[in-house]
């Protein structure tokens, strides 16, 4: 149920993200002609300037002795004995001391992700509030681009893009 509910607050931020990304776009394409020969402020320009941060969390831990990563009991096709023995769930070749503390790692990555996205929600407000200030239509463009990158990041499961995990 607590995981449930984890989600509805995710959603309900990826819900307020889109609409205020929304409420942004139309408000730079009117004030676009007005401010077109203005100097960049300060904040446009850390704007523009944005670089996405570093996922510093580390890899999905895979932790031995669940029952997805334990290989099905061998038993040869022409073989007349019945396999004997515990079902392949229970199979693992990792005691239970090494089970716990790979899950504390992996619960500890998993608080690190939920962070670093927290912060990646930051860096979006910030971007959306440079708008502020006034746009060129390049400016604009330049930003939705970098909070269009916040925002494929945040929806991954491990807050890293699939082309960056590859590597």
């Amino acid at each position: 149920m607590v995981f449930f509910s984890e989600k509805l607050v995710q959603l309900a931020q990826i819900e307020e993200v889109i609409l205020k990304s929304i409420t942004l776009t139309i408000g730079l394409f009117v004030l676009l002609p007005v401010i077109a020969q203005a100097e960049t402020h300060a904040e446009v320009q850390a704007a523009l300037d944005y670089q996405l941060p570093a996922n510093t969390c580390g890899k999905p831990i895979a932790v031995s002795g669940d029952s997805s990563s334990a290989p099905p009991p061998t038993q040869s096709s022409g073989s007349v004995a019945v396999f004997e023995g515990t079902s392949s769930a229970s199979v693992s070749d990792v005691d239970g001391y090494s089970r716990k503390r790979l899950e504390r790692k992996e619960k500890r990555r998993k608080k690190c992700v939920a962070s670093y996205k927290d912060g990646l929600l930051g860096d979006m407000e910030t971007l959306k509030d440079s708008a502020k200030h006034g746009l060129t239509e390049g400016q604009a463009k330049a930003i939705l681009g970098s909070m269009a990158l916040i925002q494929k990041v945040y929806m991954t499961q491990n807050g890293v893009l699939e082309a960056d995990q590859n590597q």
